[in-house]
């Protein structure tokens, strides 16, 4: 979780049982089952830290920056075949739509593993190099490790290697402090898994088994406290990315206009832009950009230059459940 980010706001008492409430209401649970009210509320607000950071910054950011994060990477071949006969305006709208649906989900992805690592009252953050969750289990005494993914990923050989080294690390270290008990690396997606195995030495349950150990309830109970955490969370996240996606939008749409008639995309240009050395388009970027952030100034967009973000105070990184304060006023720190 390096670069994730401290508490951003304050939740008053009156806030917080409100967001435990609606958890419980929503997931059907009470009280005495599952986490306790302090991991729910630590869930929640872990998730709506983490989906602010990833999403609603990189969003602003991406403005000032669109032209490696979303320029750089138009490919002539492929977009063209997509986006011939249409208006710079309209393309822009696709590759907008593209970059912003790809940082959405991997914000999702971030903010989920956060709750996943708040909401079990048997596991903390991993100290370990390298994993996400370790929980000693209580019924049979297992320490387990996890390496955490949001979804299915095709490519997993690097993760589980990975996986499999950090594990034989922190085992060796438990071993040194006489622990007998089993060391057992998990990886575990927390959707779109549906059956459990163990191959290789690494477990992987299932999602629905996974969401069963962090919250100690049985399926499908613990998925419907899962699903409630993070639709409450989603009833707090940001709402103001708009104005970044129609300022990206604008911002592309002019840099990527035929200077000799603005209704056309530049395709000769964004070719010789993206695949020839600088000294080929290095002079017309400069120009193409100036004149882009100049028209979007005269929108009124409130332009924040990356020295000014620099400026601001670093993030820290995400807490545990148990450093979090008791169900009281949560102060930015």
């Amino acid at each position: 979780m390096s670069g994730s980010p401290g508490v951003t706001r304050s939740y008053s008492t009156d806030e917080q049982r409100e967001i435990v409430a609606n958890v419980r209401r929503l997931s059907e649970t009470k009280p005495e089952q599952g986490p306790d009210d302090q991991h729910i509320l630590s869930a929640v607000i872990g998730f709506v830290e983490q989906f602010n950071y990833w999403y609603s910054r990189v969003m602003e950011n991406a403005v000032v920056q669109y032209r490696n994060l979303v320029i750089k990477r138009i490919n002539p071949f492929v977009r063209r075949i997509q986006c011939e006969g249409r208006s710079p305006l309209e393309m822009a709208f696709i590759l907008i739509e593209d970059y912003n649906a790809r940082n959405f989900v991997t914000a999702g992805g971030w903010a989920l593993e956060a709750m996943a690592i708040r909401l079990g009252h048997d596991n903390q953050k991993s100290a370990s190099t390298g994993l996400d969750i370790q929980r000693i289990d209580p019924k049979t005494g297992d320490y387990h490790l996890y390496i955490l993914k949001s979804g299915l990923v095709t490519r997993n050989s690097d993760i589980l290697s990975s996986l499999k080294k950090h594990v034989r690390a922190a085992e060796k270290l438990l071993r040194q402090d006489r622990f007998k008990g089993q060391v057992v690396g998990n990886y575990a997606i927390l959707a779109g898994k549906t059956q459990g195995s163990f191959e290789d030495g690494i477990r992987r349950p299932s999602s629905g088994e996974f969401w069963e150990e962090i919250t100690s309830l049985p399926a499908p109970k613990c998925i419907a406290l899962a699903l409630a955490v993070a639709a409450e969370a989603g009833r707090l996240v940001r709402r103001d990315s708009d104005p970044h996606i129609k300022a990206l939008k604008r911002v592309v749409a002019d840099y990527i206009a035929d200077r000799g008639d603005p209704a056309k995309v530049d395709w000769e240009f964004i070719s010789r832009r993206n695949m020839q050395q600088d000294a080929a388009w290095k002079g017309e970027d400069k120009v193409r950009h100036k004149r882009a952030m100049e028209a979007l100034a005269a929108s009124g967009y409130t332009i924040v230059k990356p020295e000014a973000k620099k400026a601001k105070k670093k993030m820290k990184p995400a807490r545990n459940p148990e450093d979090d304060p008791p169900l009281k006023e949560v102060k930015s720190p």
